[in-house]
């Protein structure tokens, strides 16, 4: 267990499981927003699908109303004399509760001059019930909201619609009896207003078809719920969004608490009406807002983390196992000391180092005396055990710094960075010593002790190779050897 945690902290050094860790997440954030980003473009298409669906709507119901308010002006235009029971029945014959519900009432104003001026008294105002039947000989030209429309249409001799006025009538589907609407005129002229200059039109003018519209009725008879539960709307009787020009806001009109929160999604159009520019702001509903939000895919964002986790600690493994087959490569497995191939790769590191540092690198070769004699004697396990002895003493002798490896066979080699020919002639002096005092035992036998042979170079700090090095102690190993071994030869003398 120790190892393995050993391995995982050297992996959590290295920058491969960090790197993967830190990929597998920017994926999955990526991954994430841009899911989150298609989802919210998704809503946004549905929320203005259904505005221009309620914009459409509007759009409609208004051109029907107009054709039918001109329809009424035609028909009071072909007949010298129109009753009230003709006027109801001919609105009657509209069907406009089933067909085209959200218009208050349909009225004629009689135009009629007088010493003191002129009036434009309601005669007719069907359906004739509840407030609509008050509001008969009421003189629309009271009002200077009326008389500017009037005069518009007049002179247009088209349909005009009013200004923001505020109408009264009968409570219809939960709304308020007074509420924001406006009024629509048609004028009814006694010849064909086409055959009229703009001059000769007032003296033709009879009166006029008067459509009363409340807003809060007039929308609920064109907006389904389907709109309703996606979006909010206000519409201004102006090119601009004063509150005092505010017709509508569905967020009060029908609903006894608003919500507070700030809409996701809004979208704000011109609307041209007769004679008026309406703007209206579309705003998504608070539900809708809602149910987005809480439709977010955490669960893929936490799926990603959670996987990206896996391939962190995946990693850490992976690396941690290349680790120890690396530190295995490296290593001879009997001694537990560096083989030559580290030594070869970690000389081609430490040589340029020592070179700038101004520094010596000492290298001691050692071979054990006798090993061939000790193995044909005592068996390839006493050898081995002989071996992995010299090995601990190696292990004790040499500085951190120091690299003490088995190069194979019986033959060992030290590298000394920052080692003198002297200093590594002592060390190498040292190791003989402390091998020669060793008394080894194995399997009831007494192996006696080891000796060894020791070659020692130095390489200065501008000097030869590492090969030159090499072959310099290992000439001095042969030396050793042939002085009668359990020797240290330097390859140069001090």
């Amino acid at each position: 267990m120790r190892w393995r945690l050993d391995g995982a902290a050297e992996a959590l050094r290295s920058p491969i499981p960090w790197v993967a860790l830190s990929a597998a997440l920017a994926l999955t954030v990526a991954g994430w927003i841009a899911l989150e980003r298609s989802r919210h473009e998704d809503a946004r298409s549905q929320f203005e699908r259904r505005t221009e669906t309620a914009e459409a709507a509007i759009r409609s119901r208004m051109v029907a109303y107009e054709q039918i308010l001109r329809s009424a002006s035609a028909h009071l235009a072909s007949s010298s004399l129109v009753s009230g029971a003709e006027f109801r029945d001919f609105i009657a014959r509209l069907q406009l509760d089933e067909r085209f519900p959200g218009i208050q009432a349909i009225g004629y104003a009689l135009r009629n001059k007088t010493s003191e001026g002129e009036t434009f008294a309601l005669v007719f105002n069907e359906p004739l019930t509840g407030h609509n039947a008050r509001m008969i000989g009421m003189d629309l030209a009271q009002d200077p909201v009326r008389v500017k429309a009037m005069q518009r249409a007049r002179d247009t001799a088209d349909v005009s619609t009013s200004a923001k006025i505020v109408l009264a009538g009968d409570a219809f589907r939960g709304s308020q009896a007074q509420q924001p609407g406006f009024q629509m005129f048609v004028p009814v002229f006694r010849k064909d207003a086409r055959t009229l200059s703009l001059a000769e039109r007032d003296g033709e003018l009879g009166g006029y078809i008067v459509g009363s519209f409340r807003m809060h009725d007039l929308m609920r008879g064109i907006l389904d719920e389907g709109v309703l539960q996606v979006l909010d709307m206000r519409v201004f009787d102006a090119a601009d969004t004063r509150a005092d020009s505010e017709l509508i806001d569905t967020r009060n009109a029908w609903r006894a608490t608003p919500s507070q929160r700030t809409p996701t999604f809004a979208r704000q159009v011109g609307f041209q009406m007769p004679g008026r520019m309406w703007t209206i702001q579309f705003v998504s509903r608070p539900e809708f807002d809602a149910n987005l939000e809480a439709e977010r895919p955490w669960g893929v964002l936490a799926a990603g983390i959670f996987a990206s986790v896996v391939l962190f600690l995946l990693t850490i493994e992976l690396v941690a196992a290349w680790n120890r087959a690396h530190q295995l490569s490296m290593r001879d497995p009997l001694t537990g000391l560096y083989n030559r191939r580290y030594l070869e790769e970690t000389m081609g590191r430490e040589l340029p180092r020592a070179k700038r540092a101004g520094e010596n690198v000492g290298v001691i070769v050692i071979d054990i005396d006798h090993f061939k004699m000790l193995n044909d004697t005592y068996g390839h396990d006493a050898g081995d055990y002989v071996l992995e002895r010299t090995g601990e003493v190696l292990r004790a002798a040499t500085r951190n710094s120091d690299i003490a490896c088995r190069f194979g066979g019986e033959e060992f080699a030290i590298i000394l960075p920052g080692a003198t020919l002297l200093v590594a002639r002592n060390r190498a002096e040292a190791i003989r010593a402390a091998l020669d005092s060793l008394k080894i035992e194995f399997d009831g036998h007494d192996l006696g002790h080891v000796t060894v042979s020791c070659g020692v170079a130095s390489i200065p700090p501008h000097g030869q190779d590492w090969a030159f090095a090499m072959q310099q102690a290992d000439k001095a190993l042969y030396t050793a050897k042939q002085a009668g071994r359990n020797k240290v030869v330097a390859a140069v003398d001090d």
